[in-house]
């Protein structure tokens, strides 16, 4: 079932106990899917029921345990991890509930418990249940350890970078070669479904996340499904796909105008292309999110055209989008082997507006794209 070689996890399980005790947090409990899977290496779908909640605990002298539903007793055993506890589920009276309880007081008391109560993660697990265990371990500090994930989860493995770094080369590759299998008068689900059959095709194993939109000179929107529009002269069309290999993403998106585009659309897509390639010339570990957001602002709005979005970029990995954020007030440094989608937006007129993103992987003396390089032109199609 694990995507890596057991040697992967132990060194993670090495990472986490390490911070653990820096941190003086006895122990941690993971029940989010992404980081289910990080510590773990378990490969399943199974997430998509939210029926059973599903627990690792990870203590500060490296144990790990699994305390999982009885359906998922034979995965879990497929993993590396060999200390395991069941409970018959579907029980909505007490879905693993006493067993953790259990599990917690085998801690000294003031003892500190970590869960995932921070920012970009959450607990997979009944709130109502989380609360019941704080009252009746009032004996125990929960608190949030959500920061000591993302510290290590933000710095790639070597086996994680070339998960990302095949995934992106197979959908550049498909994205590349759209152009040619797509006209005029086409829908957007006809598009959509092309691009789709083609990653699958070529090697992706899942596309977990794909919008679409398009409109004259540009768009309102990059996060909704592909619709039955038809594709006219003068649209713009985008398309931004997560797709998956050995559960690592992509996250990255290309435009395709259609016949006739005005002018200023096409000044606004260069621009994005420019300080796309401005900001690649200066990103390098030592330097900080905001400064990067900095450099990409100060190339986009030196005109009239503006951008009215939060951030231009984020961390990504086994989720579509981690920390930290391409934004002003996100201070994180950036390190060698942290893994970055840049997103620049501009503003044209009547809420329309165009968007460009790459991947890159930061080196130990700059960055290197992940991506093939989007078109310096905007591609045009006319038939």
């Amino acid at each position: 079932m694990m995507s890596f070689p057991k040697e992967e996890y132990l060194k993670r399980l090495d990472n986490i106990h390490k911070k653990l005790e820096n941190e003086n947090i006895d122990a941690i409990v993971i029940t989010s899917p992404a980081n289910f899977r990080y510590f773990s290496g378990l490969d399943s779908n199974f997430w998509e029921s939210p029926t059973r909640p599903w627990f690792l605990i990870i203590s500060k002298n490296g144990k790990i345990k699994a305390l999982v539903p009885s359906i998922g007793l034979s995965a879990i055993e497929s993993t590396f991890i060999k200390d395991i506890e069941v409970w018959q589920s579907p029980n909505p009276k007490d879905e693993g509930t006493s067993l953790l309880k259990k599990i917690i007081k085998t801690f000294p008391k003031n003892s500190n418990i970590g869960f995932e109560l921070g920012m970009e993660t959450y607990l997979r697990m009944s709130i109502k249940e989380f609360l019941k265990i704080k009252n009746d371990l009032q004996e125990y500090n929960f608190i949030d350890s959500t920061n000591i994930v993302w510290s290590l989860r933000k710095i790639k493995s070597d086996l994680e970078i070339k998960n990302i770094e095949k995934v992106c080369s197979i959908t550049s590759k498909v994205f590349n070669n759209l152009i040619n299998k797509i006209s005029l008068g086409m829908s957007e689900r006809e598009i959509a479904t092309i691009f789709k059959k083609d990653l699958i095709n070529n090697g992706v194993d899942y596309i977990m996340y794909l919008s679409c939109a398009s409109g004259i000179n540009g768009y309102n929107q990059i996060i909704c499904n592909p619709s039955e529009k038809k594709i006219g002269d003068g649209d713009i069309l985008i398309i931004d796909t997560g797709s998956t290999l050995n559960g690592y993403y992509c996250d990255f998106d290309r435009n395709f105008g259609f016949g006739n585009i005005n002018q200023k659309s096409l000044d606004a897509y260069n621009k994005l292309w420019n300080a796309t390639e401005k900001t690649l010339e200066i990103i390098k570990p030592g330097i900080s999110c905001k400064e990067v957001y900095e450099s990409l602002s100060k190339n986009l709005f030196s005109s009239n055209v503006k951008s009215s979005v939060g951030r231009m970029g984020h961390g990504f990995g086994l989720q579509l989008t981690e920390p930290p954020s391409i934004m002003i007030d996100d201070n994180t440094i950036l390190e060698k082997n942290m893994i970055l989608a840049l997103e620049p937006s501009i503003e044209i007129e009547n809420d329309l507006m165009l968007v460009h993103e790459e991947n890159i992987l930061i080196t130990q003396n700059g960055n290197r794209l992940l991506t093939s390089r989007t078109p310096k032109e905007l591609p045009v199609i006319n038939v």
